[in-house]
Protein backbone atom coordinates (compact mmCIF):
# COMPACT_ATOMS: atom_id res chain seq x y z
CA UNK A 1 0.00 0.00 0.00
CA UNK A 2 1.34 3.42 -0.93
CA UNK A 3 2.20 5.86 1.83
CA UNK A 4 -0.40 8.47 2.57
CA UNK A 5 0.31 11.44 4.79
CA UNK A 6 -2.81 12.53 6.61
CA UNK A 7 -3.67 16.20 6.59
CA UNK A 8 -4.62 16.92 10.17
CA UNK A 9 -8.02 18.44 10.71
CA UNK A 10 -9.63 19.03 14.07
CA UNK A 11 -13.18 19.35 15.24
CA UNK A 12 -14.53 20.06 18.68
CA UNK A 13 -18.15 19.46 19.61
CA UNK A 14 -19.36 20.52 23.03
CA UNK A 15 -22.41 18.66 24.25
CA UNK A 16 -25.10 20.54 26.08
CA UNK A 17 -24.71 20.42 29.83
CA UNK A 18 -23.26 22.08 32.88
CA UNK A 19 -19.68 22.37 34.05
CA UNK A 20 -18.28 22.98 30.57
CA UNK A 21 -14.60 22.44 29.94
CA UNK A 22 -12.92 25.88 29.98
CA UNK A 23 -12.59 27.36 26.50
CA UNK A 24 -8.82 27.63 26.72
CA UNK A 25 -8.45 23.98 27.74
CA UNK A 26 -10.64 22.89 24.82
CA UNK A 27 -8.74 25.11 22.40
CA UNK A 28 -5.37 23.85 23.60
CA UNK A 29 -6.46 20.20 23.44
CA UNK A 30 -7.77 20.61 19.90
CA UNK A 31 -4.51 22.28 18.85
CA UNK A 32 -2.34 19.61 20.48
CA UNK A 33 -4.28 16.78 18.85
CA UNK A 34 -4.03 18.46 15.45
CA UNK A 35 -0.36 19.36 15.84
CA UNK A 36 0.83 15.97 17.10
CA UNK A 37 -1.06 14.15 14.35
CA UNK A 38 0.56 16.35 11.71
CA UNK A 39 4.03 16.54 13.29
CA UNK A 40 4.36 12.76 13.73
CA UNK A 41 2.59 12.10 10.40
CA UNK A 42 0.00 9.89 12.04
CA UNK A 43 -3.05 8.60 10.23
CA UNK A 44 -5.51 10.08 12.70
CA UNK A 45 -6.59 10.53 16.27
CA UNK A 46 -9.66 11.10 18.41
CA UNK A 47 -10.03 12.44 21.94
CA UNK A 48 -13.16 12.58 24.10
CA UNK A 49 -13.30 14.34 27.46
CA UNK A 50 -16.08 14.24 30.04
CA UNK A 51 -16.47 16.76 32.84
CA UNK A 52 -19.66 16.10 34.77
CA UNK A 53 -22.44 16.08 32.18
CA UNK A 54 -20.39 17.88 29.54
CA UNK A 55 -18.69 15.89 26.82
CA UNK A 56 -16.17 17.44 24.42
CA UNK A 57 -15.05 15.66 21.28
CA UNK A 58 -11.98 16.32 19.14
CA UNK A 59 -10.55 14.63 16.06
CA UNK A 60 -7.64 14.96 13.68
CA UNK A 61 -6.65 13.19 10.50
CA UNK A 62 -8.48 10.17 9.20
CA UNK A 63 -10.02 6.90 10.33
CA UNK A 64 -9.46 5.67 6.76
CA UNK A 65 -6.65 7.32 4.81
CA UNK A 66 -7.90 5.94 1.48
CA UNK A 67 -11.38 7.46 1.72
CA UNK A 68 -10.40 10.41 3.98
CA UNK A 69 -13.18 9.43 6.40
CA UNK A 70 -13.07 11.42 9.63
CA UNK A 71 -12.30 10.00 13.06
CA UNK A 72 -15.42 10.56 15.15
CA UNK A 73 -16.10 9.72 18.80
CA UNK A 74 -18.25 6.69 17.93
CA UNK A 75 -15.76 5.21 15.47
CA UNK A 76 -14.81 1.77 16.77
CA UNK A 77 -11.22 0.91 17.62
CA UNK A 78 -9.43 -2.00 19.25
CA UNK A 79 -9.24 -1.01 22.91
CA UNK A 80 -6.28 -3.36 23.43
CA UNK A 81 -5.13 -3.48 27.06
CA UNK A 82 -7.85 -1.15 28.31
CA UNK A 83 -9.71 -4.49 28.26
CA UNK A 84 -7.79 -5.37 31.43
CA UNK A 85 -9.63 -2.70 33.41
CA UNK A 86 -13.00 -4.13 32.36
CA UNK A 87 -11.82 -7.58 33.48
CA UNK A 88 -10.55 -6.28 36.82
CA UNK A 89 -13.75 -4.35 37.47
CA UNK A 90 -15.82 -7.47 36.81
CA UNK A 91 -13.61 -9.49 39.15
CA UNK A 92 -14.00 -6.88 41.87
CA UNK A 93 -17.77 -6.97 41.49
CA UNK A 94 -17.51 -10.69 42.19
CA UNK A 95 -15.32 -9.92 45.21
CA UNK A 96 -17.96 -7.51 46.52
CA UNK A 97 -20.57 -10.26 46.11
CA UNK A 98 -18.44 -12.70 48.11
CA UNK A 99 -17.91 -14.98 45.11
CA UNK A 100 -14.17 -14.35 44.76
CA UNK A 101 -11.50 -13.83 47.42
CA UNK A 102 -8.65 -11.64 46.20
CA UNK A 103 -6.23 -13.42 48.51
CA UNK A 104 -7.30 -16.95 47.61
CA UNK A 105 -4.96 -18.98 45.44
CA UNK A 106 -5.40 -19.37 41.71
CA UNK A 107 -5.25 -23.13 42.31
CA UNK A 108 -8.42 -22.96 44.39
CA UNK A 109 -10.37 -21.70 41.36
CA UNK A 110 -8.52 -23.55 38.58
CA UNK A 111 -7.30 -26.79 40.19
CA UNK A 112 -4.60 -28.57 38.23
CA UNK A 113 -4.69 -26.21 35.26
CA UNK A 114 -1.56 -24.15 35.93
CA UNK A 115 1.61 -26.22 36.07
CA UNK A 116 5.10 -25.29 34.89
CA UNK A 117 8.74 -24.83 35.78
CA UNK A 118 8.99 -22.78 38.96
CA UNK A 119 5.23 -22.14 38.93
CA UNK A 120 3.20 -22.91 42.05
CA UNK A 121 -0.46 -22.02 41.52
CA UNK A 122 -1.12 -22.49 45.23
CA UNK A 123 1.20 -19.55 45.93
CA UNK A 124 -0.31 -17.17 43.35
CA UNK A 125 -3.33 -15.14 44.45
CA UNK A 126 -6.11 -13.54 42.43
CA UNK A 127 -4.85 -10.17 43.66
CA UNK A 128 -1.42 -10.88 42.17
CA UNK A 129 -2.97 -11.68 38.80
CA UNK A 130 -4.73 -8.31 38.66
CA UNK A 131 -1.62 -6.58 40.02
CA UNK A 132 0.68 -8.13 37.39
CA UNK A 133 2.81 -9.53 40.19
CA UNK A 134 2.12 -13.27 39.81
CA UNK A 135 5.38 -14.18 38.07
CA UNK A 136 3.54 -16.16 35.38
CA UNK A 137 5.38 -16.20 32.03
CA UNK A 138 4.20 -14.21 29.01
CA UNK A 139 2.30 -15.96 26.21
CA UNK A 140 1.55 -13.10 23.81
CA UNK A 141 4.82 -12.92 21.91
CA UNK A 142 4.35 -16.49 20.72
CA UNK A 143 1.01 -15.85 19.03
CA UNK A 144 0.30 -15.47 15.32
CA UNK A 145 -1.76 -12.33 14.53
CA UNK A 146 -3.25 -14.04 11.48
CA UNK A 147 -3.32 -17.59 12.83
CA UNK A 148 -6.29 -19.75 13.77
CA UNK A 149 -8.49 -18.88 16.76
CA UNK A 150 -7.10 -19.79 20.18
CA UNK A 151 -8.83 -20.73 23.42
CA UNK A 152 -7.84 -19.28 26.77
CA UNK A 153 -6.33 -22.62 27.74
CA UNK A 154 -4.27 -22.74 24.55
CA UNK A 155 -2.89 -19.28 25.30
CA UNK A 156 -2.11 -20.32 28.86
CA UNK A 157 -0.37 -23.43 27.56
CA UNK A 158 1.86 -21.22 25.38
CA UNK A 159 2.92 -19.38 28.52
CA UNK A 160 3.47 -22.53 30.56
CA UNK A 161 6.14 -23.75 28.14
CA UNK A 162 8.38 -21.18 29.84
CA UNK A 163 9.50 -20.95 33.47
CA UNK A 164 8.13 -18.51 36.01
CA UNK A 165 9.52 -15.00 35.66
CA UNK A 166 9.86 -14.51 39.44
CA UNK A 167 8.32 -15.56 42.74
CA UNK A 168 4.72 -14.39 43.29
CA UNK A 169 4.57 -10.89 44.73
CA UNK A 170 8.27 -10.17 44.23
CA UNK A 171 7.72 -7.39 41.67
CA UNK A 172 5.33 -5.95 39.11
CA UNK A 173 5.93 -7.21 35.58
CA UNK A 174 3.33 -6.41 32.95
CA UNK A 175 2.19 -9.81 31.67
CA UNK A 176 -0.85 -10.51 29.50
CA UNK A 177 -1.13 -14.07 30.80
CA UNK A 178 -2.40 -12.74 34.13
CA UNK A 179 -5.61 -11.49 32.58
CA UNK A 180 -6.17 -14.61 30.50
CA UNK A 181 -6.13 -16.51 33.80
CA UNK A 182 -8.37 -13.89 35.43
CA UNK A 183 -10.90 -14.48 32.67
CA UNK A 184 -10.74 -18.21 33.29
CA UNK A 185 -11.49 -17.60 36.98
CA UNK A 186 -14.52 -15.47 36.06
CA UNK A 187 -15.81 -18.42 34.03
CA UNK A 188 -15.09 -20.87 36.85
CA UNK A 189 -17.04 -18.75 39.33
CA UNK A 190 -19.98 -17.64 37.17
CA UNK A 191 -20.31 -20.47 34.67
CA UNK A 192 -20.30 -17.90 31.85
CA UNK A 193 -17.75 -16.80 29.29
CA UNK A 194 -15.90 -13.76 30.67
CA UNK A 195 -16.87 -11.68 27.63
CA UNK A 196 -20.53 -12.43 28.32
CA UNK A 197 -20.13 -11.64 32.01
CA UNK A 198 -18.43 -8.30 31.29
CA UNK A 199 -21.14 -7.47 28.78
CA UNK A 200 -23.88 -8.30 31.28
CA UNK A 201 -22.30 -6.49 34.22
CA UNK A 202 -20.66 -3.44 32.64
CA UNK A 203 -21.23 -2.88 28.92
CA UNK A 204 -25.04 -3.12 28.94
CA UNK A 205 -25.70 -1.25 32.23
CA UNK A 206 -23.51 1.67 31.13
CA UNK A 207 -25.10 1.79 27.68
CA UNK A 208 -21.79 1.28 25.86
CA UNK A 209 -23.39 0.75 22.45
CA UNK A 210 -20.11 0.79 20.51
CA UNK A 211 -18.41 -1.77 22.75
CA UNK A 212 -18.25 -5.53 22.28
CA UNK A 213 -15.98 -8.56 22.31
CA UNK A 214 -15.45 -9.89 18.77
CA UNK A 215 -15.95 -13.60 18.28
CA UNK A 216 -12.91 -15.79 17.72
CA UNK A 217 -12.17 -15.73 14.01
CA UNK A 218 -13.77 -12.31 13.44
CA UNK A 219 -10.68 -10.44 12.27
CA UNK A 220 -12.28 -7.11 11.38
CA UNK A 221 -14.45 -4.62 13.30
CA UNK A 222 -18.11 -3.66 13.09
CA UNK A 223 -18.78 -0.46 11.17
CA UNK A 224 -18.12 2.33 11.66
CA UNK A 225 -14.51 1.59 12.54
CA UNK A 226 -11.07 3.11 12.20
CA UNK A 227 -8.51 1.28 10.13
CA UNK A 228 -5.29 0.59 11.97
CA UNK A 229 -1.98 1.55 10.35
CA UNK A 230 1.73 1.13 11.02
CA UNK A 231 4.84 2.16 9.10
CA UNK A 232 6.69 -0.64 7.35
CA UNK A 233 9.96 -1.15 9.20
CA UNK A 234 8.77 0.87 12.20
CA UNK A 235 7.58 -0.28 15.62
CA UNK A 236 5.02 -3.11 15.37
CA UNK A 237 5.68 -3.87 11.69
CA UNK A 238 9.07 -5.29 10.68
CA UNK A 239 10.46 -4.63 7.22
CA UNK A 240 9.23 -8.09 6.20
CA UNK A 241 5.69 -6.75 6.38
CA UNK A 242 4.57 -9.58 8.68
CA UNK A 243 2.94 -8.50 11.92
CA UNK A 244 5.03 -9.72 14.83
CA UNK A 245 3.89 -9.41 18.46
CA UNK A 246 7.54 -9.36 19.53
CA UNK A 247 8.43 -6.42 17.25
CA UNK A 248 6.94 -3.67 19.43
CA UNK A 249 10.38 -2.58 20.55
CA UNK A 250 12.50 0.57 20.31
CA UNK A 251 13.11 1.49 16.71
CA UNK A 252 16.55 0.87 15.24
CA UNK A 253 16.85 4.39 13.83
CA UNK A 254 16.30 3.49 10.18
CA UNK A 255 13.79 5.56 8.25
CA UNK A 256 10.45 3.70 8.29
CA UNK A 257 8.81 2.85 5.01
CA UNK A 258 5.27 3.36 3.75
CA UNK A 259 2.12 3.23 5.84
CA UNK A 260 0.41 -0.17 5.81
CA UNK A 261 -3.17 -1.08 6.78
CA UNK A 262 -2.89 -3.64 9.60
CA UNK A 263 -6.56 -3.78 10.61
CA UNK A 264 -7.15 -7.56 10.26
CA UNK A 265 -6.20 -9.36 13.47
CA UNK A 266 -7.24 -12.59 15.21
CA UNK A 267 -8.87 -11.25 18.41
CA UNK A 268 -8.71 -14.49 20.36
CA UNK A 269 -4.94 -13.98 20.61
CA UNK A 270 -5.63 -11.10 22.98
CA UNK A 271 -8.43 -12.78 24.94
CA UNK A 272 -9.16 -10.99 28.23
CA UNK A 273 -5.82 -9.18 27.98
CA UNK A 274 -6.91 -7.03 25.05
CA UNK A 275 -9.67 -8.25 22.71
CA UNK A 276 -12.28 -5.57 23.47
CA UNK A 277 -13.56 -3.29 20.69
CA UNK A 278 -14.88 0.10 21.78
CA UNK A 279 -14.90 3.81 20.90
CA UNK A 280 -13.57 7.02 22.40
CA UNK A 281 -17.06 7.94 23.59
CA UNK A 282 -17.66 4.60 25.32
CA UNK A 283 -14.24 4.37 26.94
CA UNK A 284 -14.62 7.84 28.41
CA UNK A 285 -18.06 6.93 29.76
CA UNK A 286 -16.70 3.75 31.31
CA UNK A 287 -13.65 5.31 32.95
CA UNK A 288 -15.64 8.22 34.38
CA UNK A 289 -18.16 5.77 35.82
CA UNK A 290 -15.50 3.47 37.23
CA UNK A 291 -13.37 6.09 38.98
CA UNK A 292 -16.56 7.89 39.99
CA UNK A 293 -17.69 4.85 41.98
CA UNK A 294 -20.59 3.78 39.76
CA UNK A 295 -19.21 0.40 38.58
CA UNK A 296 -17.89 -1.28 41.73
CA UNK A 297 -18.45 -0.52 45.44
CA UNK A 298 -16.15 2.03 47.04
CA UNK A 299 -14.19 -0.48 49.19
CA UNK A 300 -13.25 -2.51 46.11
CA UNK A 301 -12.56 0.64 44.09
CA UNK A 302 -10.11 1.76 46.77
CA UNK A 303 -8.23 -1.53 46.39
CA UNK A 304 -8.24 -1.18 42.62
CA UNK A 305 -6.82 2.36 42.82
CA UNK A 306 -4.15 1.52 45.43
CA UNK A 307 -1.18 1.48 43.09
CA UNK A 308 2.43 0.50 43.75
CA UNK A 309 5.42 2.03 41.92
CA UNK A 310 5.78 0.56 38.44
CA UNK A 311 9.13 1.61 36.94
CA UNK A 312 8.53 -0.48 33.82
CA UNK A 313 5.51 1.71 33.00
CA UNK A 314 7.47 4.95 32.91
CA UNK A 315 7.88 8.04 35.05
CA UNK A 316 5.08 8.68 37.50
CA UNK A 317 3.30 5.39 36.77
CA UNK A 318 1.95 2.98 39.35
CA UNK A 319 -0.01 -0.25 38.93
CA UNK A 320 -3.01 -1.26 41.03
CA UNK A 321 -5.57 -3.95 40.21
CA UNK A 322 -6.00 -3.65 36.46
CA UNK A 323 -5.66 0.10 36.85
CA UNK A 324 -2.68 2.40 36.29
CA UNK A 325 -2.06 5.66 38.16
CA UNK A 326 -0.27 8.50 36.39
CA UNK A 327 1.15 11.38 38.42
CA UNK A 328 1.30 14.32 36.02
CA UNK A 329 3.94 17.07 36.31
CA UNK A 330 1.25 19.63 37.19
CA UNK A 331 0.35 17.69 40.36
CA UNK A 332 -2.80 15.98 39.07
CA UNK A 333 -3.11 12.19 39.38
CA UNK A 334 -5.29 10.20 37.02
CA UNK A 335 -6.22 6.52 36.95
CA UNK A 336 -6.91 4.37 33.92
CA UNK A 337 -5.13 2.17 31.42
CA UNK A 338 -3.37 2.33 28.09
CA UNK A 339 -3.52 -0.10 25.24
CA UNK A 340 -1.32 -0.89 22.25
CA UNK A 341 -2.22 -3.33 19.51
CA UNK A 342 -1.23 -3.28 15.85
CA UNK A 343 -2.65 -0.04 14.47
CA UNK A 344 -4.45 1.05 17.65
CA UNK A 345 -2.89 3.04 20.49
CA UNK A 346 -5.24 4.17 23.26
CA UNK A 347 -5.21 5.79 26.69
CA UNK A 348 -8.32 6.07 28.86
CA UNK A 349 -8.13 7.80 32.27
CA UNK A 350 -10.14 9.73 34.85
CA UNK A 351 -9.25 11.90 37.81
CA UNK A 352 -10.83 11.43 41.21
CA UNK A 353 -13.00 14.45 40.38
CA UNK A 354 -14.48 12.28 37.60
CA UNK A 355 -13.03 14.28 34.76
CA UNK A 356 -12.24 11.68 32.12
CA UNK A 357 -10.28 11.45 28.87
CA UNK A 358 -9.90 8.81 26.21
CA UNK A 359 -7.53 9.31 23.30
CA UNK A 360 -6.73 6.94 20.45
CA UNK A 361 -4.37 7.17 17.50
CA UNK A 362 -4.66 4.63 14.70
CA UNK A 363 -0.91 4.54 14.16
CA UNK A 364 2.05 4.37 16.56
CA UNK A 365 3.85 7.58 17.40
CA UNK A 366 7.03 8.48 15.57
CA UNK A 367 10.18 6.73 16.89
CA UNK A 368 12.08 8.92 19.33
CA UNK A 369 9.17 11.30 19.86
CA UNK A 370 7.05 11.90 22.95
CA UNK A 371 4.11 9.52 22.95
CA UNK A 372 1.28 11.52 21.35
CA UNK A 373 -1.13 10.23 23.99
CA UNK A 374 1.00 11.84 26.70
CA UNK A 375 0.86 15.13 24.82
CA UNK A 376 -2.93 15.01 24.81
CA UNK A 377 -3.06 13.85 28.44
CA UNK A 378 -1.06 16.83 29.70
CA UNK A 379 -3.02 19.26 27.53
CA UNK A 380 -6.23 17.95 29.09
CA UNK A 381 -5.25 18.08 32.76
CA UNK A 382 -2.34 20.52 32.96
CA UNK A 383 -3.46 23.44 30.79
CA UNK A 384 -4.11 26.54 32.95
CA UNK A 385 -7.83 26.72 33.59
CA UNK A 386 -8.33 23.04 32.88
Amino acid sequence: MRALVAIATATALLAAGVGAVPARASTDLAAVLTDVTADQRLAGGVAVTRDGTTVSRFSAGYSDVDTHAGFGPHIRIRAASVTKTFVAATMLQLVAEGKVDLDASVESYLPGRIRGAGIDATAITVRELLHNSSGLPEYYYDTDPHGPPQTSQQLLDLALRKPAQFSPGAMIKYTNTNFVVAGMIITAVTGRDPADEITRRIIVPLGLADTYFPAAGDTTLRAPFAHGYELLGGPYLPASGDLDPASAAPHDGAEPGPRVDVTPYEPSNSDMAGALVSSGEDLTTFMAALVGGRVIPRPQLAQMMATAPWPEGGRGRGYGLGLISIALPCGVTVWGHGGDLFGYHTLSVASDQRRALSVTFNQAGAPGSIDPRDRVLEATYCTPGA
